[in-house]
């Protein structure tokens, strides 16, 4: 039997400016498994990641994973199906975007839902290639974006 427990935490407040996280805990009664070995750059045991919106200062936006990092690189292997959940308690709109770049044209190739202020969603994805991958919020590119590498199932 598995229990896991979700809940927000302020991390930071300076000069008025306060860093939010989404904490995710863990309990399992089976022995001989870390819980800690299930987080891999925020993509849990079960396959999900938790990108969560955060407001790093006036107008200022990051995604943080589940741990607390900001605008992490992220790992995942090919052909595995990955549930992306992202909660928004900022007062902007947010929608992630994944893409590609091949010979220097950056593609789309998955888009979550716009998700409003106070807000949650989820979307389903699944790389089929190798390789990096980058992620981004539609509204905010240059301060919500990471990179996610895409390892062979088999490796």
């Amino acid at each position: 039997m598995e229990a896991k427990f979700a809940f927000f935490a302020v991390l930071l407040s300076v000069n008025g400016m306060s860093l939010m996280a989404h904490f995710q805990s863990g309990a399992s009664q089976t022995t001989g498994e870390d819980d800690a070995n299930e987080i891999i750059s925020a993509a849990t045991g079960n396959n999900t990641i938790v990108l969560d919106a955060a407001e790093v200062g006036e107008e200022q936006y990051r995604w943080i994973n589940n741990i607390g990092e900001e605008n992490p690189s992220l790992n995942i292997t090919s052909n595995t199906e990955y549930t992306i959940k992202i909660d928004n308690p900022t007062d902007e709109e947010h929608e992630l975007v994944i893409t590609s770049d091949s010979d220097g044209n950056i593609n789309e190739i998955a888009k979550g839902p716009e998700i409003e202020p106070g807000e949650d969603g989820q979307f389903n994805f699944t790389a089929e290639q190798i390789g990096e991958l980058g992620y981004h919020c539609e509204y905010h590119p240059d301060q919500m974006n990471g990179t996610i590498t895409v390892t062979d199932f088999s490796s």
